[in-house]
């Protein structure tokens, strides 16, 4: 069954390089701005229980879409279709009265969305616990923190019990055991057969909790398809424009070679057995005015077969800039015999974008009658 139907949706917004522009423009009539197209032409279909991520750079038009979708904007041509109760999680904090107290915005919030005061009433406990403001839901919304503000924005929109809920990058703003609260819950809708229309700049909760993506570029959609061959085309751009950056600018290989580096302590080659430990020490630095940065490593077998990669970005730690040391620790590494490069990697605040990267060259020692990459812990039984 079809939950949302988006047909040649386009939105245009008016710029005034003055203030008064807009004045003079009611006054003489006569057009003083300049057109902005914010989306061009967008149309889609997203089934009943389907999880859809929104992705790209900031400025794509991936804000106003979703606030379309919502029902907050109208579009300047177009049309959507929409079946269903709707919520929506946009701007921190948006629709909140702030001298009200968290209590009477649960009621003016869950009121918009479309539920009764009696509706209210039965799930405002549910609400107030999920958001773990118990000891300030009386309150006024104007003296919350950020987190404060998005965990009671989130508890109102999963408790209204919605058939097509709308999350645009307000999970990032609570702390790490919150986000994961969240996604769970997320989750859970995912399994109750709601609509999910989810747009973030972590292409790893994009990619777990997606069936498909649409990459806006430039007010278009650049691509869609199955989520994590989406995310992959969009982090393989990403990091060529960034290789790439600036033609104007001096040039390629320089750009980067300049602003950011990392560079591994001690040997450049080292030889372990099968468990042994490993420890990697290394320094980055950045520009002046880089303020955070992701770390993130690879190990790739000889034959360019990446064995495993993660960044600190996933785990939700970030380390400041800009420049600092730090230490990869692999207590007891499984992998059998043969030749690999770890990659330790510099990446932007996101982990999308690759600044910087340094390699270590390691030898495993063979071990008798073990074959393969890694080792797995296994034992044999004979059943009695």
């Amino acid at each position: 069954m079809l939950a949302l139907r988006v047909f040649q949706v386009s939105k245009c917004y008016r710029l005034y390089d003055r203030p008064v522009d807009r004045l003079l423009e009611f006054l003489v009539r006569k057009p003083r701005h300049r057109p902005f197209w914010a989306l061009k032409d967008i149309s889609f279909e997203v089934m009943a229980g389907e999880t859809v991520g929104i992705i790209g750079d900031n400025g794509a038009g991936k804000s106003t879409l979703l606030k379309i979708l919502a029902g907050t904007l109208s579009p300047t041509t177009g049309e959507v279709e929409r079946k269903g109760r709707v919520a929506a999680l946009l701007e921190l904090g948006a629709g909140f009265h702030p001298e009200f107290t968290g209590r009477q915005n649960i009621y003016l919030n869950a009121a918009l969305l479309g539920l009764e005061e009696k509706e209210i009433k039965a799930r405002e406990e549910e609400i107030i616990a999920f958001a773990e403001l118990e000891d300030f839901i009386d309150q006024p919304v104007k003296t919350y923190s950020s987190g404060m503000y998005v965990r009671l924005a989130f508890a109102i929109a999963v408790q209204v019990d919605p058939d097509i809920l709308i999350v645009d990058e307000a999970l990032s703003v609570g702390d790490q055991r919150f986000q994961k609260k969240s996604i769970d819950r997320i989750l859970a809708f995912r399994d109750q057969g709601k609509t999910i229309l989810f747009c973030s700049h972590s292409m790893y909760h994009v990619t777990h909790l997606c069936q498909r993506a649409f990459w806006l570029e430039q007010g278009r959609i650049k691509l869609a398809g199955e989520a994590k061959q989406v995310v992959q085309a969009y982090e393989d751009w990403s990091r060529e424009r960034l290789k790439n950056k600036s033609p104007a600018a001096k040039a390629s290989k320089e750009s980067l070679s300049q602003p950011y580096q990392l560079r591994i302590h001690g040997a450049r080659e080292r030889r372990i057995k099968l468990f042994e430990p490993l420890e990697v020490e290394f320094s980055y630095l950045g520009p002046p005015e880089a303020r955070e940065f992701s770390l993130g490593f690879a190990w790739i077998r000889n034959d360019e077969v990446t064995v495993f990669a993660t960044s600190s970005h996933y785990q939700g730690l970030l380390f400041p800039g800009p420049s600092g040391e730090a230490r990869l620790i692999f207590p007891s590494l499984p992998l059998l015999s043969g030749s690999y490069r770890l990659v330790v990697i510099l990446a932007d605040e996101t982990g999308n974008l690759v600044l910087a990267t340094d390699t270590l060259k390691i030898t495993v020692e063979k071990e008798a009658h073990l074959f393969g990459i890694s080792f797995f812990e296994h034992r044999w039984e004979i059943p009695s």
